[in-house]
């Protein structure tokens, strides 16, 4: 019999190292950790709650990055798996978030249309005032405010939209991936 613990802890670890990794400012060492705790996480047993976390983690390394257009596909694929779940209230919350993700990533490209688009989807999904992100970013783009960069960083420091940074970290189950394991 397998001990679910230690399977569990090991991709646990292995994303835990990940999000060092990106505290630490190096994203692509973080995505490859991230990257493997997904692939061990498909076709386990209640994985399904780690996979999406990672998948949040991940698309967080490359929108710091700067890799937009992979954030937004990975937002296309994400959002394809929820739609095709019960519209719980969970995953309801979890397309607002990856909407809101969507859309960002769109005024980081300044395609303000798209992005914009994108809030106003996100506010009928869960209604105006849930995603303060979303209705600070919507407000300024409808007033035809440019928005900077910096600015967008600031609010999104603002609105704890990351879910990785240093107060949240266990360095003592971080497991560091084999050289060999390489995703890319």
């Amino acid at each position: 019999m397998e001990n679910t613990d230690t399977k569990y802890s090991f991709h646990l670890g292995i994303a835990e190292k990940g999000k060092i990794y990106a505290v630490a400012g190096n994203h692509k060492e973080a995505l490859r950790h991230y990257k493997e705790a997904i692939r061990m996480t498909q076709n386990q047993v209640n994985g399904e709650m780690f996979f999406q976390h990672y998948i949040q983690c991940a698309m967080e390394s490359m929108e710091l990055m700067g890799a937009y257009d992979e954030v937004i596909n990975y937002c296309e694929k994400f959002l394809d798996l929820l739609n095709a779940k019960e519209q719980t209230e969970i995953i309801i919350k979890y397309k607002a978030d990856v909407l809101q993700r969507m859309a960002v990533q769109y005024l980081y490209k300044e395609d303000k249309d798209e992005a914009k688009a994108l809030l106003q989807t996100v506010q009928k999904t869960i209604e105006t005032g849930k995603q303060k992100l979303t209705d600070d970013l919507l407000n300024w783009i409808l007033r035809g405010y440019n928005i900077s960069t910096k600015q967008i960083v600031d609010l999104q420091k603002k609105h704890q939209y990351f879910i990785v940074h240093k107060d949240n970290l266990k360095p003592e189950i971080a497991i560091e991936l084999p050289e060999i394991i390489n995703h890319y």
